[in-house]
């Protein structure tokens, strides 16, 4: 993950629900053990705990991770580097957001928050047993701090996501009260929640906005105990942490350590599972899930699978185009590709019909635009009529569905009117720009071995039409570059979708952060309707003027075709070696949560990893080769 919101959305996804339409009380503001968007807080002020968390859970074991790719920072809040994951959980935020209510946040390194009646102010009173690993108190100068650093050396988005906090004051050491330019931004509380709490003495001798792997003071659960760059990173969990009794965290954190291993290349991370390097793994390969768990563990049951229903957003994803880029200004050029782009061959042949199509920039949640527009969603659009597609009022997006090789032709013949119409032709068996002659050809820009094969698929479907493109995939390092550079045509990535949308939606698609490095515009959308319809969005006073107004912008970003949309599902396939328990009631809106886990010494026990037959004398060194060409020849299977 590669900054604050991606690790909130991990936690927060898909925790979508739809609640009375309650505006944020207009009352007399109070101290309060926490912060709702929506109507009022699920849990009372007495609670002890969440509901999916076993306040009893037994502490200890080891947790191991498998990841693909590389880290070479401890730094996820800053746009240099490739950060490694697990280090967001050493470190403590003012609020906690909980996984089975969107919008609402608990005590956590503050003990109170207190919104102003009128939405001008909020105000975190700072948990007196607060403290770094090191013993040394968190205060309001490290909050401070940390606010006024990310706006001004973090990645880009936070100067859109904090842009409507005014000032920020010390009341006094434990007190920290942030102003507001607005008074209708109902999710700036919320938002300022997130706040990771860092030391500030610790960063008066350490740059923040350069890689490194060295920790500084951890505020959260766990502290860094070994980082080698590219191979292993294993966190440990703090003795005597300060927070482990605080309700929001009760019955969470529960293993002794977890340890992340990575690996290069997704073959060699899943032969490291079977062989039990690591426990847990979350299957998004389909290939894998429909014909590989055949191994000695699987059929022993050591190793379990699982698929955990689930209402997670899937997220924006897709092929997205650079729209900065000439040869995708044109709308109907951005359609004409997505028309060809042959899903259906693709999901059964590559993916054993396990997927489904994606019709809304925010999949599986409320906020995805379906069927035609209602008459809540027409008044938002009508004063825009002039501005937007026509079908954005009169037409339900779709996508084709193409069976037979006819379907794919007469696809492939609306393509080429489109592009006719945006001025091209082919000459030759290549599509050429009428007036300057110059080919229609793009790069496709992937950093995973697995996506080359419907990429290929994708570029013969363009092979077709006389466009030439090229599948460039690129290791980990190199990806992120380009993509904070922008230096692409056309990129296979996606953005984690808030439960309560907000803010973030300015950094994801307007126009004010489309030529910024470091942004998640990726499509370099510039649409003043889509600026103007994030704005009400924002300021939406309740949830379903907030729905309709997302809705809104979901069908204006359809129809202007900024890329084409990927897959998801409302599952979440899960393998794991069977060493663990969590609680049998698990987080509403978000499945599977590894800080609920706890090491299981019963079962573990009872896992007996049976030692290889010991090799005639003689053949030791041939058993050793020839399992490396077989698992040589599984890679390239």
């Amino acid at each position: 993950m590669k900054k604050l919101f991606w690790t909130l959305c991990l936690l927060w996804a898909g925790m979508m629900t739809t609640f009375a339409d309650n505006p944020p009380s207009t009352g007399a503001s109070a101290q309060t053990h926490g912060f709702s968007a929506f109507g009022e807080l699920k849990y009372p002020e007495d609670f002890t705990h969440y509901e999916y968390a076993n306040p009893d859970a037994p502490k200890g074991g080891t947790l191991r991770l498998g990841r693909q790719g590389t880290f070479d920072s401890l730094n996820v809040y800053i746009v240099k580097g490739v950060p490694a994951g697990l280090i967001t959980l050493t470190t403590a935020t003012l609020l906690d957001e909980a996984h089975d209510r969107p919008g609402e946040s608990y005590a956590y390194a503050a003990e109170s928050v207190e919104v102003a009646a009128d939405n001008s102010s909020v105000t975190f009173r700072l948990n007196p047993k607060a403290k770094f690993n090191n013993g040394e108190p968190i205060t309001a100068d490290d909050v401070i701090w940390v606010f006024e650093t990310l706006k001004t050396k973090g990645q880009p988005m936070f100067r859109t996501y904090y842009k409507n906090i005014d000032k920020v004051e010390k009341l006094d050491d434990r007190t920290i009260k942030f102003s507001f330019n607005t008074t209708t931004n109902r999710e700036l509380p919320g938002i300022l929640g997130q706040l990771p709490i860092f030391s500030k003495k610790y960063y008066e001798t350490h740059p923040f906005d350069e890689t490194s792997l060295q920790a500084g003071p951890a505020s959260g659960p766990y502290e860094v105990e070994t980082a080698s760059a590219g191979h292993t990173f294993t966190i440990k969990r703090v003795k005597n942490w300060w927070g482990a009794d605080i309700p929001s965290q009760k019955g969470r954190h529960n293993f002794d350590r977890i340890r992340a291993d990575y690996y290069m290349e997704a073959n060699a991370l899943f032969e490291g599972f079977k062989s039990g390097q690591y426990d847990l793994r979350a299957e998004n390969i389909a290939k894998n899930w429909a014909t590989a768990y055949t191994f000695p563990a699987f059929q022993k049951n050591h190793v379990k699978r699982t698929e955990i229903k689930t209402s997670l957003s899937g997220g924006t994803v897709g092929l997205i185009f650079n729209t900065r880029r000439p040869v995708f200004a044109d709308s109907r050029v951005r359609k004409a590709l997505t028309l060809v782009f042959d899903f259906p061959w693709i999901n059964k042949h590559l993916f054993y019909g396990l997927y489904k199509r994606n019709l809304s920039y925010y999949p599986n949640s409320d906020y995805a635009a379906k069927g035609l527009p209602t008459d809540d969603e027409k008044a938002i659009l009508l004063p825009f009529q002039d501005k937007i597609p026509p079908e954005v009022l009169t037409q339900a997006f779709s996508l084709p569905e193409p069976q037979n090789e006819t379907d794919l032709r007469a696809l492939q013949e609306q393509a080429q009117n489109l592009l006719k119409e945006a001025g091209y032709e082919v000459k030759d068996a290549i599509m050429v720009n009428t007036k300057t002659g110059q080919p229609l050809t793009f790069e496709i820009l992937i950093n995973d071995k697995s996506a080359e094969k419907f990429m290929l698929n994708f570029a013969l479907s363009l092979k077709r039409l006389g466009i030439q493109t090229s599948v460039r995939n690129l290791d980990p390092a190199a990806y992120e570059l380009r993509i904070n550079t922008l230096d692409f045509d056309m990129v296979h990535n996606g953005i984690l979708q808030s439960p309560s949308l907000g803010n973030e939606q300015r950094d994801y698609f307007g126009s004010e952060r489309a030529g910024t490095t470091g942004t998640r515009n990726l499509a370099g959308i510039k649409n003043p309707v889509a600026d103007q319809l994030i704005e009400q969005l924002i300021n939406a006073r309740d949830y379903k003027t907030l729905t309709d107004t997302a809705k809104a912008l979901d069908r204006v970003l359809l129809w202007n075709y900024y890329m084409i949309p990927a897959w998801h599902d409302d599952v979440m396939r899960v393998a794991y070696w069977d060493r663990f328990s969590w609680p049998e009631i698990s987080p509403k809106y978000l499945g599977l949560d590894i800080t609920t886990w706890w090491f299981d010494r019963d079962k573990d026990a009872k896992i007996n990893l049976e030692p290889e037959p010991k090799q005639p004398e003689g053949q030791e060194t041939l058993s050793f080769w020839a399992k490396i060409w077989a698992k040589i020849k599984g890679w390239f299977s």
